[in-house]
């Protein structure tokens, strides 16, 4: 009878040792995903007070743009704007229209009914650790200058 306890006890033992392991397992594994994010935006200094200015997922986020505007003010040139986006990883490519912010995309219409030449917009990309994905889109006047901006900030979750 005794062994028979010690064996229930062992096992109890074991099956309380299991939880508080896992639990032991994903806080680590949640501390480490913290680390990660934390070092990634400290490296990556636009992206980093973009973060800080619109941590939560939004399609147009002005707390961000407003960041994006200190490093890469309007009037920027179009290829020292890249350049900066690319400096943090984003890649960018033309597009016909913007992909972010209404407010941009009605700007795009009223150009293009107003007979006003035709702006030139800029799509740019990245991912970051913790699973986000940034969209930044710029557009171009005439003279090739940033006139306008937008970010989006979308978690995924997979």
């Amino acid at each position: 009878m005794q062994k028979f306890i010690r064996i229930a006890l062992l096992v109890c033992a074991v099956v309380a040792a299991v939880p508080m392991v896992l639990f032991g397992l994903l806080w680590l594994w949640i501390w480490s995903e913290t680390r990660q994010v934390e070092s990634f935006y400290r490296e990556h200094h636009l992206l980093g007070k973009m973060w800080a200015a619109q941590p939560s997922s939004t399609n147009d986020s002005g707390p961000a743009r407003e960041a994006l505007l200190e490093i890469a003010p309007l009037g920027t040139e179009r290829e020292a704007a890249i350049a900066i986006l690319r400096k943090e990883g984003f890649g960018c490519h033309t597009i016909a229209e913007p992909i972010t912010a209404t407010r941009v995309r009605q700007s795009f219409i009223v150009a293009m009914n107003s007979g006003q030449p035709r702006k030139d917009y800029v799509d740019c990309q990245t991912m970051s650790p913790g699973r986000a994905s940034w969209i930044v889109d710029l557009e171009f006047d005439a003279e090739g200058r940033l006139s306008e901006a937008g970010v989006a900030i979308l978690y995924i979750f997979f």
